[in-house]
Formats: C-alpha cells, sequence, structure tokens
C-alpha cells in the first residue's frame, strides 16, 4: 500500500467515500470525465489522495469497482503506476494495456484520450508542460511543435524502476519535511520529476541544435549568467531562467559554460548555493539551527549528498562547521 500523504502538507486533499454516486459524482467532477460505472462490491470504498509538490502533483486512486471514462486533452502530461488490478487506455491510434506494476503515459498531452479501469489502484504523476519544456531546453513562446511522446511506456524496465523510486522519494522524503517545507527544495523535487520523465519516456521535446547556439555561447553570456545566479540563487530558478536572464537559448547557455567554465549552469548554480550554506553553517547557532534545515533552505534535499559535496568543498562534514568539531 503506498505511503498516505500526511493531513498536515500543505496542498494535499483526500477524499473517501462508500456511496458509489457520490464517488462517480466527485470523479466526473474532478476529471471532467465521460464515465461509466458498474455497481462496486457493497461497502466497498473509493479513496482518492493527492499532494502538490509545486507545480507537480502527486494521486493515488482506489475503486474496487469496473469503469470506463473518456476525457478532454489534459494539456499536461500524466504518468500513472498500476499498483493493483488492471487498466487499459487508448489516446489516437495507440491502446495500452497495464497491470500490476507497470509505468506508463496516459495520453498525447494535446490529444483526448479514454480508458478502463478494473479495480485498479493507480498511482498518477501530474506534471505541466512548461516544466517539461524548460527543462528540455525550448524557449518560453516558440513555434516549435506540441510535445508528444513516441512511446508510452519506459524505454527501460531500469527506467520503470527509476520512475518509481523518484515518485517514492519525493513523497516519503520531501514532501515529509517540515510543514511548510523549503521552496528551492520542493522547486528541486518537482524538477527532478519532470526530468525523469524526460528520460524514461521518450519523446520529441528536445529541439534539434541550430548554429546561432554555438554563435551565442560567449564568455559575455557566461558573464550576464553568472551575474544572475549570484543576484538571485534564493530564487527557484532552473535552466530555463538563466538562459532568458542571459538572452539566449538553454542550449546555447549549456555549451557556453562547458566551453569557458568547464561546468554546467545548474552545477554553478549548486556551487553557489552551497558556499551560502557554508556561510549560514559558520554564523548557526548549534543549539537552534541544524544542518538539515541550512541545507533544505538553500535546495540540499538529500542530505547525504550535501554531506558529501560539502566536505569535497570544505575538508570537514557540514555538523562539524556547525559544532566546530
Amino acid at each position: 500500500m503506498p505511503r498516505q500523504p500526511r493531513p498536515d502538507v500543505p496542498g494535499t486533499e483526500n477524499f473517501r467515500t462508500t456511496d458509489v454516486d457520490v464517488a462517480r459524482d466527485w470523479l466526473k467532477s474532478a476529471y471532467g470525465t465521460s464515465l461509466r460505472m458498474k455497481t462496486p462490491a457493497p461497502h466497498s470504498s473509493f479513496r482518492y489522495t493527492r499532494t502538490a509538490a509545486g507545480p507537480v502533483s502527486l494521486s493515488t486512486l482506489f475503486l474496487q469497482t469496473d469503469y470506463a471514462y473518456a476525457t478532454d486533452p489534459l494539456g499536461a502530461v500524466a504518468i500513472t503506476h498500476v499498483v493493483s488490478g488492471r487498466m487499459a487506455r487508448e489516446c489516437a491510434d495507440d491502446v495500452t494495456e497495464a497491470g500490476p506494476g507497470d509505468v506508463l503515459a496516459i495520453s498525447q498531452p494535446h490529444l483526448p484520450y479514454a480508458g478502463r479501469v478494473h479495480a485498479a489502484e493507480l498511482r498518477a504523476v501530474t506534471v505541466p508542460l512548461a516544466l517539461l519544456e524548460q527543462l528540455a531546453g525550448r524557449m518560453p513562446g516558440g513555434t516549435a511543435r506540441p510535445l508528444r511522446f513516441t512511446r508510452f511506456t519506459p524505454v527501460s524496465e531500469a527506467l520503470a524502476a527509476q520512475w518509481k523510486r523518484t515518485v517514492a522519494y519525493v513523497e516519503e522524503s520531501v514532501l515529509a519535511l517540515p510543514v511548510p517545507g523549503e521552496p528551492l527544495v520542493i522547486d528541486a523535487a518537482a524538477r527532478m520529476v519532470a526530468a525523469t520523465v524526460l528520460a524514461a519516456f521518450p519523446s520529441n521535446a528536445r529541439p534539434d541544435p541550430v548554429l546561432a547556439d554555438t554563435r551565442d555561447a560567449t564568455p559575455e553570456t557566461v558573464r550576464r549568467a553568472v551575474a544572475f545566479i549570484d543576484s538571485e540563487p534564493d530564487a527557484e530558478i532552473g535552466l530555463a531562467e538563466i538562459a532568458a536572464a542571459a538572452g539566449v537559448t538553454p542550449r546555447a547557455l549549456q555549451y557556453a559554460f562547458r566551453r569557458h567554465l568547464g561546468a554546467t549552469p545548474m552545477a554553478y548554480l549548486r556551487r553557489v548555493r552551497l558556499g551560502l550554506a557554508h556561510v549560514d553553517l559558520v554564523a548557526a547557532d548549534p543549539s537552534r539551527d541544524t544542518v538539515t534545515a541550512i541545507a533544505n533552505r538553500w535546495g540540499f534535499h538529500h542530505q547525504g549528498r550535501f554531506a558529501a559535496v560539502y566536505r569535497a568543498a570544505y575538508g570537514v562534514p557540514p555538523r562539524c562547521t556547525l559544532a566546530e568539531c
């Protein structure tokens, strides 16, 4: 059974009923679906939970009956893990069936779709198109074709397993942080989920390189990007925002950093934030402050990795800087 989201986490919604009519009406209202449902066994319950990780939502839905639905385009990407039961979904000319343990993308984001569910427990993650396109290096307001999957299942069993681990980590670690959670940690978690979608599911998301990307990979591009990062280290920024501030495409920005700094823009951002975490640790009061809280403040949500990169940079574990051991 998946971990139920904590009721004190902001953005968490819980719904449960044994009334089939209430469940049917709720599903129609929540998803805007055309719905046909068999009468479930007496006293069987419908359960739904949803938790937001920034713009990404993580949901669990369990209904002990068979139902069929049809709905309009999502305008987002939804990935579903079938925990138990079975389901089948249709989008355009593709029909995909899934059983326990399977992971699949529900639809092309811009096309309507339909499906059948057989007494299933489903874990669904919805990611905005804008976030995926940012991570893929698409420019905001560009003229690229709509994002399309070239297949609706992960390219390998290893990447399907990676998807499940990523979702579990976000639920069990990031969303379990003390309320209200650090914005940089939540932002990093949402970007990690979106990056895993791009890695696991083949699509047309990444633009082809163009000559201008190479031409714009100049020291001046790096200077503008570095100035922006140094002035906004505590903002929820990623590759797309840094590229926009530098006035180039994300791909050009990556070329520029590799060519002139031997690093990526995001690695530079993490280095800046690590330095600020060090400053906070030096100034902190060990009777009141913790390494975890300071790491979270600067977007480091994996404490083991934070300790490793901190020690590599400063020669001691972060706890020793805090407690002067």
